[in-house]
C-alpha cells in the first residue's frame, strides 16, 4: 500500500507536516505523530523506563541496557539550531503510536508511524534545514546541478556506512530507484515524482547522478529525497513481503523488538556513522524509542498517568479540557503545555468518492457540506478549540483563512434545495430517489475510533432523507477498500509541507492508480492546467498564487467535506527531560522530540523526590510560542 488513509476518523485531529515522498507530498495522518521531515525531504514501556515510580534511571534498566557508542572525530560545520549542545545520550522514550500499522515498510504502508520508523532506520541524500528553506547533507557531503538545472551529482560521504560495517553506495541510490519504479511493487504514490527522472548513473562507488527528464521546481528537492536501500541485502528479495524486518540499516536508529499490535522499539546505533557530522550533534539522543500502540485515547491517557508513556500529544479536545487536571498535572509531574510554532497546515475533510455516481454532481457534494453541523460539534464537542476550515491550503493565507472563499455554514434548508435541483426527491417512504433509485450512501470508517461527529452528520443526512449509516471494519479491510476506491466516503486528514506539490493529491493522473492519495478522484481540467503550470515557476510567490487558484477551484467543486484544524500541538509529559526552548522544533510537530529531547537525570531525580515527598514541582509555561 502506497498510502494509507487509517488516519483518526471521527475525531477532531489536526493535520501535520509530512515525512514525504520528496517535498511537497501530503501524508495522510494516522497517529498522533507528525512526519519524520528532519531526517527525510525537508526535508516520525515499562513502569521503570518511564521513571516516575522506579528508584533506578531508564539506562540502568535491565530491560533497556545502555548503548554504548563508539569513538568519533567530529568534522567541522553548522550545527542544527535547534539541537542543544548539552544534551545528553541515554535513556529511554516512550510515546504513543496511534494504530499499528499493516507495515513498518513506509513505501509500502505509507502512514506516519512507518514514515516515522523509516526516518530513522534509512537516510536520504539530501534533508532540509531545521530553520531555514536550505539543503543540508544527510547521506551526500557535496552536491552539484548542471547548468541547465536538470543534472544533479551527489557525493556520498565516505564515512557512510551500513550498520553491517559495508560502505553505502551509489548502487544503493539507484536500488531505491528501481524497486519504487518496479510496477510488481506497491510503491505507485512514490512514482508520481521519481518517474520524472531517468534511472540514476552510478558515475562511481560514491557519486550518483540523477537526470530530470522534464522540468519542475521540486527536480533538486526529489533527486535530494533518494534514499540509498542495501541493495547487498535486498536484491532478489521480494519487496512487498520486507514488513518488519530490517537488519541492515544506515541511519541513527535500529530495530530492537516488534510486538506485534502492541509496540515497536528502537535501539540507538551507537556505532551510526552520523556521528561524525556537526549538524547531528545533540540529536537522537534517546537509547531506546519505544512506540506504543494502541487506538484508545482514554486507555493512553491512563498510560500517561501511571508513566507507561513518557508523552501524549493530544488531538481529542475532550480529553484536553476535561481529562488532564489530575494530580499528577496539578503538581506539575506531568506538564500540560501548548506548543505555537510554524509548522505548516494542511486539512482534513471527508472525501467524497466522485467516482461514484451520486456523487458526480457538485450540487450534491454543496448539499453534503451544508448538512455537516460543525459549528455545534466544535461547540459542544471540541470546546471551541479549533478553528473551521474554508481552505484545503489554509497556511497560504493570514490566520489559516482564505479571506474571498465562503465558510459554508450548516443549512439543512440549502441542502433541501440543492438536492432537489439535482433531481433527488423525498418519496412516500420519506427517503429521497431519483430514477428509481433510493440516495443511500456509506461513511467507511475502521474500527477503534470514535464516532461522536460521525453520528451527529448521519442523523443530518438522514434528516433530509438520505439513507446513510456508517460502516465499520478492520483497519486491513479499511486499506484494502479505500486503496482499490471501494467506499463512498471516508473521513481523511492530511498533512503540509514547506514545499507544497498538489499534483499527487489533485491530479487527474493520479485519480484512478491504486492506493493513490487523491482519494476523491479529481479530474479536473482546470486543476490540471495549474499543476502544469506550477511545475516550471521557481518563484515561490508565484507558485503560491498558483496554490491559491486551485484552492479556489477545490473550493468551488468541493471534493471534500471540509472540517476543523488547530492552531497548536497540544502536549503532556513527564517533567524529566531536556528540550529546546522551544519545546518543539520550527516547522515540526511533537516527534521533535525524537530527535531534540534527552534524558535529564538531574530533572528525574527531582521528579522522584517530588513524588515521594507530595509536593509540586515548579510550574512550566502553560504555552510555548516559536519567537517571530
Amino acid at each position: 500500500m502506497a498510502a494509507d488513509v487509517g488516519v483518526l476518523f471521527g475525531v477532531e485531529v489536526e493535520a501535520f507536516p509530512a515525512f514525504g515522498v520528496s517535498l511537497g507530498t501530503t501524508i495522510p495522518r494516522r497517529t498522533i505523530t507528525a512526519s519524520m521531515k528532519r531526517l527525510i525531504f525537508l526535508l516520525p514501556v515499562i513502569l521503570s523506563a518511564a521513571g516516575c515510580n522506579s528508584s533506578k534511571a531508564p539506562e540502568a534498566s535491565g530491560a533497556y541496557p545502555p548503548v554504548v557508542d563508539t569513538e568519533v572525530s567530529v568534522e567541522a560545520g553548522e550545527a542544527d539550531p535547534i539541537a542543544s549542545p548539552g544534551a545528553e545520550k541515554g535513556g529511554v522514550y516512550s510515546t504513543w503510536g496511534g494504530a499499528f500499522p499493516k507495515s513498518l515498510n513506509m513505501w509500502l504502508d505509507y502512514n506516519s508511524f512507518s514514515a516515522q520508523i523509516g526516518g530513522l532506520l534509512f537516510e536520504p541524500l539530501v534533508g532540509m534545514h531545521s530553520t531555514e528553506d536550505e539543503p543540508v547533507g544527510v547521506l551526500a557531503e557535496s552536491w552539484e546541478i548542471s547548468p541547465d538545472g536538470r543534472a544533479y551529482t551527489f557525493r556520498l560521504h565516505p564515512e557512510a556506512k551500513w550498520s553491517d560495517g559495508r560502505p553505502v553506495t551509489a548502487e544503493d541510490v539507484q536500488f531505491y530507484y528501481d524497486t519504487m519504479m518496479d510496477p510488481k511493487n506497491l510503491t505507485s504514490l512514490f512514482r508520481v515524482d521519481l518517474s520524472r527522472f531517468a534511472r540514476p548513473e552510478v558515475v562511481d562507488e560514491r557519486t550518483v547522478r540523477i537526470t530530470a527528464e522534464e522540468p519542475h521546481w521540486k527536480n533538486f528537492w526529489t533527486a535530494a529525497g533518494f534514499v540509498a536501500l542495501p541493495k547487498h541485502a535486498w536484491n532478489g528479495t521480494d519487496f512487498n513481503k520486507i514488513n518488519f524486518d530490517f537488519p541492515v540499516v544506515s541511519g541513527p536508529y535500529e530495530l530492537s523488538d516488534v510486538k506485534m499490535n502492541r509496540s515497536v522499539t528502537l535501539k540507538r546505533r551507537g556505532g551510526w556513522w552520523g556521528r561524525v557530522k556537526p549538524y547531528n550533534a545533540g540529536k537522537h539522543n534517546f537509547d531506546y524509542l519505544v512506540f506504543r500502540s494502541t487506538e484508545d485515547r482514554n486507555k493512553v491517557l491512563e498510560m500517561l498517568k501511571k508513566g507507561d508513556v513518557d508523552s501524549y500529544p493530544i488531538y481529542t479536545a475532550k480529553i484536553w479540557a476535561e481529562q488532564t487536571d489530575f494530580p499528577q498535572a496539578q503538581n506539575n509531574w506531568v506538564v500540560k503545555q501548548s506548543v505555537f510554532n510554524k509548522e505548516p497546515k494542511s486539512f482534513q475533510g471527508i472525501a467524497l468518492n466522485m467516482r461514484r455516481p451520486v456523487f458526480q454532481d457538485v450540487r450534491v457534494r454543496r448539499a453534503f457540506a451544508h448538512l455537516l453541523n460543525r459549528e455545534l460539534m466544535n461547540e459542544k464537542l471540541m470546546f471551541n478549540l479549533y478553528f473551521l476550515l474554508n481552505s484545503y491550503y489554509p497556511d497560504l493565507y493570514p490566520d489559516n483563512t482564505n479571506p474571498v472563499a465562503p465558510l459554508v455554514k450548516f443549512d439543512p434548508e440549502k441542502a433541501r434545495s440543492l438536492l432537489q435541483e439535482a433531481g433527488w426527491e423525498v418519496g412516500p417512504d420519506g427517503f429521497l430517489t431519483k430514477d428509481g433509485q433510493r440516495f443511500t450512501v456509506t461513511i467507511l470508517h475502521y474500527d477503534g475510533t470514535e464516532l461522536r461527529h460521525l453520528n451527529v452528520y448521519l442523523q443530518d443526512l438522514k434528516a433530509v432523507g438520505i439513507d446513510a449509516r456508517i460502516e465499520v471494519i478492520s483497519r486491513a479491510s479499511f486499506t484494502k477498500r479505500v486503496d482499490e476506491h471501494d467506499f463512498d466516503m471516508i473521513w481523511s486528514a492530511w498533512g503540509a509541507s514547506r514545499l507544497r506539490d498538489p499534483e499527487s493529491m489533485w491530479s487527474s493522473k493520479t485519480a484512478d492508480e491504486i492506493a493513490t492519495q487523491n482519494y476523491p478522484g479529481v479530474k479536473d481540467r482546470e486543476i490540471d492546467r495549474l499543476i502544469e503550470l506550477q511545475k516550471t515557476e521557481m518563484d515561490a510567490g508565484r507558485r503560491n498564487e498558483i496554490l491559491r487558484q486551485i484552492d479556489a477551484r477545490l473550493v468551488e467543486i468541493m471534493p471534500y467535506v471540509l472540517l476543523w484544524q488547530s492552531g497548536s500541538n497540544r502536549l503532556l509529559y513527564w517533567n524529566k527531560f531536556g528540550m529546546p526552548p522551544t519545546v518543539l522544533a520550527k516547522y515540526d510537530g511533537p516527534d521533535s522530540a525524537l530527535a531534540y529531547w534527552w534524558y535529564d537525570p538531574a530533572k528525574d531525580a527531582a521528579l522522584k523526590e517530588a513524588q515521594k515527598s507530595g509536593i509540586a514541582l515548579p510550574e512550566e509555561p502553560a504555552e510555548v510560542r516559536y519567537p517571530e
